[in-house]
């Protein structure tokens, strides 16, 4: 027998140890070994190998490596294996059309996706081939560009086929091109693209550049676009919520047959000052970044609060926030599933609900906290307006979400409280509902109906004072895993936008840095769990019910 290659022993030393490796990339790889054996998939192994060897013909320009073959390395390989060797079986058409790259910097990964634009430029066998490259300016995008001109110079030399000018790179043969632009050109309009890149989206302040690159493949037979970046500062950015997205699919939270992700990161509880953690986000580590370079720049930022959130973001690729987080994502995460309602019996089950009812044209949330079985389980339902859809800021947002089933859309420009009431009505013949708490602003007609309908309305108003006590119970049961909390992207997200706001006495709140950064899902669910805690007769042993 033959030696395995390498994109396909990779996954095995990472899921048997071998190669030290973060769990999003262990999931990762968990999903390409079960994707090779899907019956609705085929893997082709030749056209892996052709663009491998196609890649290995260049030669990088640069550094310590300049005149050298580009030796892909056993995780580049893999990386290139789920993009092009991927297909719907029985048709030529590839799996993925998407992937997500993040690492920390100077791991390579600007020039594999060069040395990927010029394979589809050249040798994926489309006539007329369109590859953009792309990034908020024209300098960062030309970084991908100069290596991609750079490897074409070392296939062509004389470039009597391969054409290498200032913004473009052209092979007349087959009427293909290759495009360099930014967020900030003129227009972003015109283009066919087979293959896109995003270079650095973590500092891309709208997703403008990457909508007009996936809106302009619609005519391709394979069209791919490729994000790569390292971790940012701002995780209200898109693309902390692509990443969020590309975490849940890996996680099995969210299915996604056309997104390939591989992001290289350290583990929740890892040091960062640990060297033994380092090729979890850096899979080049001694190659194109020394371990004496990295070294010298995490002891320097020990100690400086500033440098050390500089090196932590680009240097280890981690995420970080000016502000703490409360809960940290993979926290949440853990605690999630699916639920459904016919799981529950309203003769042992009993619940308590929390209402955030909305400014008129806003998302409104309404949790249920459900004691079930000696466990808590915490289920989110969501409501906008219909024509929210067209007029929000993040209608895109919450279009995606309408689409999948996420949040109920009511007719009309301001939420219809009705269909609360009736929601309410519904999931109470599953379970028994011993209370719902309200803040009575905006609610007082809504109330009235309520109580008229017979429903067990209980006042809990938003105060710091009220949500001390359910803000560090809901962390403590998510952070020792004792609640379950349904499965819906809209509360994950609700979940990260949460920062505590103290007062001088240690209480507690949850608070937003900025209207766009929606907390509803978590501000019912702390009403719910208030309400629990106020009506201790009721609430499960599993509450710390003790003042």
């Amino acid at each position: 027998m033959g030696k395995t290659a390498p994109y396909l022993q990779y996954p095995r030393d990472v899921l048997s140890g071998k190669e030290k490796a973060g769990l999003l990339i262990r999931e990762a790889c968990q999903r390409f070994t079960d994707d090779l054996k899907r019956d609705d998939l085929s893997f082709r192994r030749k056209v892996v190998d052709r663009c491998i060897s196609f890649i290995g013909c260049m030669r990088h320009g640069r550094a310590q490596f300049s005149g050298k073959p580009f030796e892909l390395l056993p995780w580049q390989q893999w990386i290139i294996a789920n993009i092009v060797g991927f297909y719907w079986k029985g048709t030529n058409r590839r799996r993925f059309g998407q992937s997500y790259l993040e690492m920390s910097r100077k791991q390579g990964k600007t020039a594999l996706v060069a040395a990927l634009s010029l394979y589809y430029l050249v040798a994926d066998g489309e006539d007329g081939a369109e590859i953009d490259l792309a990034a908020n300016s024209k300098e960062q995008a030309k970084i991908a560009f100069k290596q991609a001109r750079t490897f074409a110079k070392s296939i062509d030399p004389e470039q009597k086929v391969l054409k290498a000018y200032r913004d473009t790179i052209t092979l007349d043969a087959n009427d293909s091109v290759m495009n360099v632009f930014a967020s900030d050109d003129s227009t972003l309009d015109g283009y066919n693209t087979s293959f896109g890149v995003i270079d650095e989206y973590h500092s891309a302040p709208d997703s403008s550049v990457r909508d007009v690159i996936k809106s302009s493949m619609g005519m391709r037979l394979n069209p791919h676009l490729c994000t790569i970046t390292t971790a940012g500062f701002d995780k209200s950015l898109p693309c902390y919520e692509l990443r969020c997205k590309c975490v849940d699919m890996l996680a099995g939270l969210r299915k996604d047959d056309d997104v390939f992700a591989a992001i290289y990161e350290m583990d929740e509880g890892d040091d960062w000052r640990d060297e033994t953690c380092w090729p979890k986000c850096s899979p080049n580590l001694d190659v194109t970044v020394s371990r004496q370079w990295l070294r010298a720049q995490v002891n320097s930022a020990i100690g400086s609060p500033r440098e050390e959130v500089n090196v932590k973001t680009k240097n280890l690729n981690m995420w970080c926030d000016s502000s703490a987080v409360w809960i940290p994502d993979d926290y949440i995460r853990k605690c999630t599933c699916d639920m459904d309602w016919s799981m529950f019996n309203p003769d042992d089950d009993l619940c308590f609900v929390g209402v955030d009812l909305s400014a008129v044209s806003d998302l409104t949330a309404v949790a249920y906290l459900i004691f079930h079985d000696d466990k808590m389980f915490l289920y989110v339902d969501y409501y906008l307006p219909r024509e929210a859809l067209e007029t929000k800021a993040d209608k895109e947002k919450y279009n995606d979400w309408a689409r999948r089933g996420l949040l109920r859309v009511t007719p009309g420009n301001v939420t219809d409280y009705d269909y609360i009431t009736q929601d309410i009505i519904r999931h109470n013949e599953h379970v028994t509902i011993v209370k719902v708490g309200y803040d009575k602003w905006n609610a007082t007609q809504w109330a009235i109906d309520c109580t008229n309908l017979g429903m067990p309305l209980e006042e809990y108003p938003q105060t710091l004072g009220n949500f001390n006590r359910p803000t560090r119970e809901m962390e403590r049961l998510i952070l020792s895993g004792q609640i379950v909390i349904d499965n819906n992207d809209i509360t994950r997200f609700c979940f990260r936008n949460v920062e505590l706001k103290s007062d001088w006495n240690g209480n507690v709140k949850p608070i937003k840095d900025v209207s766009k950064k929606k907390i509803d899902g978590v501000i019912a669910s702390l009403e719910a769990l208030g309400c629990a805690l106020v009506n201790p007769s009721s609430a499960s042993p599993l509450l710390e019910t003790g003042e």
